[in-house]
């Protein structure tokens, strides 16, 4: 590796989000009928490839068949990515984690100092934290309110991402921000 340690050092803080990052992929109301249509697409592709006979040494592609269908997929596939939405979401550090699980604790069940069932089992609110974990710590594209209005939601208006997009994409951010990097040398 070239250069000293605070080159290294200065060059890892100017990366995007200044840490570790990691691109989460989104899917914005996609047609659901289409999806269908794509993982049947997918499986026949699969199942003709596995079907087919090796093709001749010179041949690159296989048979029509298998050429058509893979036409198709790549079809069905530009036409799924124009429902999706690349985020790029970075760890945060410990400070900012914890300032989010202040502003989020858990619910209480009526009359009690017991955790609501809902909760139970996390140190923040289900509902309200994974929301702002993704605001925190999304670095590209930049979105403004109203953008985080309408993918997220707000009291009294549905969002376009589905609560377990958000747990999902949430989690990337936690794994990014609480993990532990183990590189085989061999």
């Amino acid at each position: 590796m070239s250069g000293s340690i605070k080159d290294r050092i200065r060059r890892a803080k100017a990366s995007p989000g200044g840490t570790a990052t990691r691109p989460v992929r989104l899917w914005l109301a996609p047609d659901m009928g289409l999806v269908d249509r794509y993982q049947r697409a997918v499986a026949d592709l699969e199942e003709a490839e596995s079907a087919e006979t090796p093709a001749p040494a010179d041949s690159l592609e296989g048979g029509s068949g298998v050429v058509e269908l893979r036409e198709q997929v790549e079809s069905l596939r530009a036409q799924l990515d124009e429902h999706s939405l690349e985020l790029t979401v970075r760890a945060l550090d410990d400070d900012e984690w914890q300032r989010l699980v202040d502003e989020h604790p858990p619910r209480r069940a009526t009359d009690t100092t017991e955790a609501d069932p809902r909760d139970a089992k996390y140190d923040w609110n289900a509902s309200t934290f994974p929301r702002a974990l993704l605001r925190a710590a999304t670095v590209a594209p930049v979105l403004d309110d109203e953008d985080w209005q309408m993918l997220l939601g707000s009291p009294g208006q549905r969002g376009v991402l589905t609560h377990p997009q958000v747990e999902d994409a949430a989690g990337a951010v936690a794994g990014l921000t609480r993990f532990r990097l183990d590189i085989p040398f061999s």
